[in-house]
């Protein structure tokens, strides 16, 4: 009878152990492979042979999963942009920042980063301009819902550094689209910059563009 009793506890003892299985990954971990996965997808075969096959393969999860987080490809391609947005302006600055304003514009222009980062911008630039181009839909989706505000992001910091009496901004607007020409069209050449000493070489060239604007309203760069 005593022996009885005891193979009881121990049959009561074993369902509490389990406690359920656990997560094997985290939704926020699982949205960045995703991501991250499509990112290698659409740099690697454009948007429309990327299908989400592709991107659940790439990243060793199943289709579903991905529906679950996005509605559609579309909706995934924005939220690579929105998640390589920091390799494009580093916007906004801090409020009292004091760096020179030449400085200030290399900073928000990420012309100090290192090669590796270079080329990460480069592909996530041609990306954009590659797929808007073939998809006019995908760039009025990325306007629409704000995920790229970069024009929008210089304007604010144009206006701000002129209200803190650091620059003087007859138009905002004009300038910010001066500045997005000078920058841009200089890192999306037609021919490919292969060489780091090339790629360092057209940085140069940038902030010597950068030194003529200021000088043009009337900034003297140091």
């Amino acid at each position: 009878m005593e022996r009885q009793e005891k193979e009881v506890e121990i049959t009561k003892e074993k369902p509490s152990a389990r406690r359920g299985r656990p997560k094997v990954i985290g939704e926020t971990q699982r949205r960045q492979s995703i991501v991250t996965a499509a990112h290698e997808a659409f740099v690697e075969l454009g948007f429309a042979r990327t299908t989400t096959a592709v991107v659940a393969t790439k990243a060793k999860v199943s289709k579903r999963s991905i529906y679950e987080v996005f509605r559609d490809k579309t909706e995934l391609f924005a939220a690579v942009v929105g998640a390589n947005q920091h390799l494009i302006l580093d916007l906004p600055r801090p409020q009292d920042e004091t760096l020179p304003i030449l400085e200030t514009l290399i900073k928000i222009f990420r012309l100090d980063i290192d090669d590796e980062a270079e080329r990460a911008r480069e592909a996530i630039l041609n990306l954009i301009v590659r797929e808007s181009v073939q998809f006019p839909e995908l760039s009025d989706y990325l306007y629409e819902h704000k995920i790229i505000r970069s024009r929008e992001k210089l304007i604010e910091w144009l206006q701000r550094e002129a209200e803190r009496g650091r620059m003087t901004i007859a138009d905002p607007l004009l300038c910010a689209g001066m500045l997005m020409d000078i920058v841009f069209g200089a890192l999306l050449p037609r021919r490919r910059l292969l060489q780091a000493v090339d790629r360092a070489r057209r940085t140069q060239d940038i902030k010597k563009r950068l030194e003529i604007f200021l000088r043009g309203i009337g900034f003297d760069a140091p």
